[in-house]
């Protein structure tokens, strides 16, 4: 069979051929999301962040309270990636009304699911999500160290066109604000 991928209801499709089950979050995925943050920030993050700045920061911003907290704020849009009834992956999308953005603020994959091509379903969901709210540009940030990631935006054709700093505890790093126009 090939590999492809279909909706199963308005909030829900299935990848084919893989086992992968995407759909929008629930207020009872924090815990997994939040497994998903704290896994993927050390692989991403570890070699130019210490660990209690990471520790620090996803106990500020992503506690499993926050998280379901978030869950209910119309502002972002959030899905998951399931496999095998495990959240493996997340997306966080910000319609940033202040700034009339739309910010692809977070794509993470577990390390033992990526090359699965999870990354780049979430990143296709997130363009269809920015069309559907009337935007025709989606912006997102990136770590400078964190090359792997910045290559791969570069190649899905976001143009980094300004720096800013970005803390996590005590420690701060340069920050790309990149942006992409969307096709219709």
């Amino acid at each position: 069979m090939e590999t492809g991928y279909f909706k199963i209801s308005k909030d829900v499709f299935l990848i084919m051929n893989t086992g992968v089950i995407f759909r929008e979050w629930k207020e009872e995925d924090a815990a997994g999301v939040r497994r998903v943050l704290q896994l993927s920030w050390q692989e991403a993050y570890s070699s130019f962040i210490p660990q209690e700045d990471l520790d620090f920061y996803l106990d500020k911003t992503y506690s499993e309270q926050s998280l379901r907290e978030m869950s209910k704020n119309p502002d972002y849009i959030c899905y998951v990636a399931e496999i095998e009834n495990t959240i493996g992956g997340w997306l966080k999308l910000t319609d940033n009304k202040s700034e009339k953005r739309f910010y692809l603020s977070s794509i993470y994959v577990l390390p033992e699911f990526q090359n699965m091509k999870i990354g780049e379903k979430l990143y296709h969901q997130a363009c269809a999500e920015a069309v559907r709210k009337g935007f025709t540009e989606m912006y997102v940030g990136v770590m400078v160290q964190n090359e792997h990631a910045l290559q791969w935006y570069q190649k899905l054709g976001f143009t980094f066109f300004e720096e800013q700093p970005f803390t996590m505890g005590t420690t701060s790093v340069p920050h790309l604000i990149g942006r992409k126009v969307l096709d219709k």
